[in-house]
């Protein structure tokens, strides 16, 4: 399926969920980094602090750990968005910074912690500001924690603590590009094979219904001509007859068979949406789960999408689409959404829908279609994955 924009989840696009190898990766890599904390923890050894401020400092620490681990994990092993992710950003950084102006020392680690959260996380837009604002933050540290350092380290601890803080937020930054432009040729090499695959077909279709359609129809005019010069009733008008019959039958079955493999996927109703769409200046955002649909599904999901559009340019007037694919073990659903005026003209739903609707419908799905709360027009297409599923006519 195709995923176009960054999504999606924070680290971008990506074929599908993670596999639970990625997941596992991913765990063993964020249990890695919070080793890290040893500095910290090491520093309090030399502050002499009471054991209730000590138990104060070791929970305020605790709390940050798992803010972070929480925060790293939606961006790094989930395709959750930025605006799930969000609050627990907000939490990390609020309290990584509160800890390291008031203790200082080694606790200016955390802000490494917190640089390298906004790498994985931020949109990339926002990143190096992000990173640049950490870099700041490391410094007025150093300058407002001056008592643990003495003369001699001075400059030392203030470059490293920069440079750290820094460019490991800035290589995380890195490899989140990196494994985006990865998942962008993956999904380009997919693109390339389906849509050969939906060339071959078409190919095929036509020199079906070009070549064999021709034959089954001069077959047929040849049929009903000796039939009529045949003596009526006799056996020989019988027997032409009956290949008159046989031989219209096959070319409606070779019309059927045509017009199957002339229907579009679920992707190229999504490429030709995408581009119709950008051509009148209409933003279009994608989120979709790349797992693999039952072909009766994909097409029907097909129809969606191309009602979807069609009421976009006609009725909307709006300035951005969203289209939305998800699915748990029953259920598939498909949304599309936007921020335009939120119906038609006239107010009524077209035939168009109603059509939708019937089919769905028909296949134990279900359409929901208005007026969004806030603005725009939603429309949801709700499919089971399990059953039989059939695909009707469509009118309108």
């Amino acid at each position: 399926m195709n995923e176009p924009t960054p999504i999606l989840g924070a680290m971008g696009r990506r074929p599908g969920p993670p596999t639970r190898l990625r997941k596992a990766r991913w765990a063993g890599f964020l249990v890695a980094m919070t080793a890290f904390h040893t500095y910290p923890l090491s520093d309090l050894v030399h502050r002499h602090l009471s054991w209730p401020g000590l138990a104060v400092v070791l929970a305020f620490e605790t709390v940050f750990a798992g803010l972070w681990l929480r925060t790293m994990w939606l961006a790094l092993a989930s395709t959750a968005p930025f605006r799930v992710i969000r609050p627990w950003l907000i939490a990390t950084a609020v309290l990584g910074v509160g800890m390291t102006m008031v203790l200082g020392g080694q606790y200016k680690g955390l802000l490494i912690y917190l640089s390298i959260a906004c790498a994985v996380s931020l949109p990339l837009r926002w990143t190096l500001p992000a990173l640049f604002a950490c870099a700041g933050l490391d410094a007025i540290a150093e300058f407002r924690n001056v008592q643990y350092l003495g003369p001699g380290d001075r400059l030392n601890e203030f470059v490293n603590g920069l440079a750290l803080t820094f460019f490991l937020g800035l290589m995380m930054w890195f490899y989140r590009r990196a494994m985006m432009l990865v998942t962008e040729l993956r999904q380009a090499r997919a693109d390339l094979a389906r849509l050969a695959v939906a060339e071959e077909r078409l190919r095929f279709a036509r020199d079906l219904h070009d070549l064999l359609g021709h034959s089954l129809t001069t077959i047929a005019l040849k049929s009903q001509l000796a039939r009529r010069l045949a003596e009526p009733g006799s056996p020989v008008a019988l027997e032409m007859a009956d290949i008159e019959s046989v031989t219209h039958q096959a070319l409606v079955e070779v019309r059927d068979a045509v017009t199957g493999y002339r229907t579009r996927s679920l992707a190229e109703e999504l490429d030709a949406a995408r581009a119709t769409l950008a051509a009148a200046g209409i933003d279009v955002r994608m989120c979709l789960d790349s797992a693999p649909l039952p072909a009766a599904l994909d097409s029907l999901l097909g129809w969606v999408v191309r009602e979807g559009t069609t009421n976009v340019l006609r009725h909307s007037r709006a300035s951005t689409c969203e289209f939305r694919l998800s699915r748990n073990d029953t259920t598939v659903s498909f949304v599309v959404d936007d921020n335009g005026v939120g119906t038609s003209a006239d107010g009524t739903p077209g035939n168009g829908l109603a059509g939708l609707t019937e089919r769905l419908t028909n296949a134990g799905g279900h359409l929901d279609s208005g007026p969004a709360p806030d603005h725009g027009f939603h429309l949801t297409a709700r499919l089971p994955l399990v059953g039989p599923v059939t695909v009707g006519p469509v009118t309108g």
